[in-house]
């Protein structure tokens, strides 16, 4: 189209199921906002009703700039598009084309909305001072760590044994009132020091953070938890931050709630939490294949371990069945992809007059087969094939990743 003057495409993943795009009408500055099911490089233009935007958009005079600014799956394209447009109120403001806010495919936790809840708590508005450690010992809690850390437990006892029973240097624990089903208070941070100062010596009273019900009542309980996380964001100079654990915990939960593990959501999440980019690549990781798993025990098959008996043996079975005469083999993990390997047994096989290789591939996860089928598989074909020319000719062959669990 002669009106697009200027085009900006984010970089996209290795896939994905949606976009949102965003036209802008450079001399007015008024926008449009949309989401499209499919590939940036298909037909699709958009799927405004807006009279005024239909115009000039096909008006050869016109001059737009059209971007696509985030990839991802559908659902949560529909709620990054409901959010641009809510925070800018677009049906009633001037500047949009859209006629409506969108809708969200789910709920999800409002980040802002929980930041400034953390900072007024940090903030020591809610400080009510000390409390004896009797009313918390029995309280309803949030537990958003993976498990109980005993070590830490330990540790905030033989501190306040040190300080003969005083708390003074112990953070406050947060209370919400009200909180729970039967109008009882609902602890969301500070597990470890109420267990931690009731088993010291001499300790009496702890510090206490406790908010009014009017404040977090509109707060749902999956944004609680978030707020209970930030509480215990990495760095915390004065408590353990959070583990990896607890990052797949957390979207785990999210998982629970629709989002799915590869979200940008949980990423900016985690991201907040303090995680490095490489641990939350980790940490999503780790919660798919738990989910995946667990989705094959419902199905009733196992994920095959090539790496145990007896599958070993079947691995190495079905590996040297395909050498022949003019064929070499070996197999190989996806999650270890070894080039140097390769080589060096296309070396020896050169000297026997062998011009071709099966890869038999095995996958240490459900999501690394998953991988390995979508990017990794074609990517080493191009690159081998390249390398190699017309000298080597790489087949590759993959094990079966799952059988059954025995269960009728």
């Amino acid at each position: 189209m002669t009106n697009i003057k200027r085009t900006t495409i984010a970089t996209p993943p290795a896939s994905y199921e949606a976009y949102l795009y965003r036209y802008t009408n450079i001399p007015t500055k008024q926008q449009y906002v949309g989401i499209h099911k499919g590939s940036v490089d298909d037909a699709y233009k958009h799927s405004s009703t807006n009279t005024d935007f239909q115009k000039v958009f096909s008006d050869s005079k016109s001059k737009l700039k059209f971007a696509v600014e985030f990839f991802g799956n559908f659902n949560e394209m529909r709620n990054l598009e409901y959010k641009i447009l809510t925070d800018s109120d677009a049906r009633n403001n001037p500047l949009f084309y859209n006629k409506h806010n969108g809708s969200p495919a789910y709920k999800e936790p409002d980040m802002e909305k929980c930041k400034e809840f953390v900072r007024l708590i940090l903030s020591g508005e809610f400080y009510v001072g000390e409390e004896p450690i009797s009313l918390h010992t029995l309280m309803k809690y949030l537990q958003i760590r993976f498990a109980h850390l005993p070590g830490l437990q330990k540790e905030v006892k033989d501190n306040i044994d040190d300080a003969n029973g005083s708390t003074e240097d112990c953070n406050p624990v947060v209370v919400l009132e009200g909180r729970c089903e039967d109008g009882g208070d609902y602890r969301i941070d500070g597990n470890h020091t109420v267990f931690g100062a009731d088993r010291a010596k001499h300790a009496i009273n702890i510090p206490v953070v406790r908010i009014p019900y009017d404040v977090h009542k509109d707060f749902t309980d999956e944004e609680i938890e978030k707020v209970a996380r930030l509480l215990n964001a990495k760095p915390k100079i004065t408590k353990i931050s959070l583990n990896n654990q607890d990052g797949i915990k957390d979207v785990l939960r999210n998982y629970e709630m629709g989002i799915s593990t590869d979200s940008i959501s949980n990423t900016n999440w985690l991201k907040e939490y303090g995680f490095s980019s490489k641990t939350r690549k980790s940490i999503i990781k780790q919660a798919q294949d738990i989910i995946d798993k667990e989705e094959l025990t419902k199905n009733n098959r196992l994920f095959i371990n090539y790496k145990a008996v007896p599958h070993t043996q079947t691995l190495e079975d079905t590996t040297e069945g395909y050498k022949d005469s003019k064929t070499c083999a070996m197999f190989m993990s996806s999650g270890q992809f070894a080039v140097d390997r390769i080589l060096q047994t296309l070396y020896a096989a050169r000297q026997s007059g062998k011009k071709v290789m099966v890869l038999n591939m095995h996958h240490p996860s459900p999501e690394a087969a998953r991988q390995w089928k979508m990017s990794g598989q074609p990517l080493w074909m191009s690159v081998l094939d390249y390398v190699l020319g017309d000298e080597f000719e790489i087949q590759f062959e993959s094990m079966p990743t799952t059988m059954s669990d025995g269960t009728k």
